[in-house]
């Protein structure tokens, strides 16, 4: 995928504003639904593996969260620098700095930016990415073990939710859009590059996918 089909003007839409109400909700109430949920699993046995790729990691609270499970290392990968000063803050606050990479960037265009693990989670990042293939496969070619998978369901509802939700980048001059793609295609991107999928959960307003190597 070329350069040109990267979210422009992310920044302006997932800035260091959007990142201290993150991690006030999370100081507040902890994990969203989709990330707790993921390491519920981690926890009781359904996925496992000692280290971790967070792509869309935002604050990072998930891969905190999965480090006190048992995760020895995690990679946390996010396409905006708005959110590194929070998430070093909240990681230093835990004592597990030592054991989080962080680095900034599109893992799709730039893959250097992260190597394999045997746990890979996206949750709500595949609705953030123009081109879903592009993002998963990127994504599952990294995954040793578990794939995880967190995003919109394909409704006709969602569909109209995007387009309320694209009001406030078009305001903030960012061409970044709130996506639903198909799950078709979603899950097309993870089996082509060699998994299948062992476990589906869909909640009011996402699915939940674990695939697996």
């Amino acid at each position: 995928m070329s350069a040109c089909c990267e979210p422009q003007g992310y920044e302006k839409v997932f800035d260091d504003r959007e990142a201290r109400r993150a991690a006030a909700r999370y100081a507040r109430s902890g994990l969203t639904t989709l990330p707790r949920r993921t390491v519920e699993l981690y926890r009781s046995g359904v996925i496992g593996g000692a280290t971790l790729l967070e792509v869309g990691s935002g604050v990072g609270d998930f891969s905190l969260e999965m480090l006190r499970a048992g995760v020895e290392r995690a990679t946390c990968v996010d396409m905006s620098t708005g959110y590194d000063a929070v998430a070093a803050r909240l990681l230093a606050d835990a004592g597990l700095a030592d054991r989080v990479r962080r680095r900034t960037g599109d893992l799709v265009t730039h893959p250097d930016l992260a190597g394999p693990a045997d746990v890979v989670a996206l949750h709500s990042v595949v609705c953030c990415y123009p081109d879903a293939r592009a993002l998963v496969t990127a994504a599952a070619d990294r995954t040793r073990q578990y794939l995880v998978l967190a995003f919109p369901r394909h409704t006709w509802w969602m569909r109209a939710a995007a387009r309320v939700l694209n009001v406030y980048p078009r305001v903030r001059g960012s061409d970044w859009r709130f996506r639903v793609h198909e799950p078709a295609e979603v899950a097309r991107a993870a089996t082509d590059a060699g998994l299948r999928r062992v476990r589906t959960e869909r909640f009011a307003f996402d699915h939940h996918w674990v695939f697996a190597r």
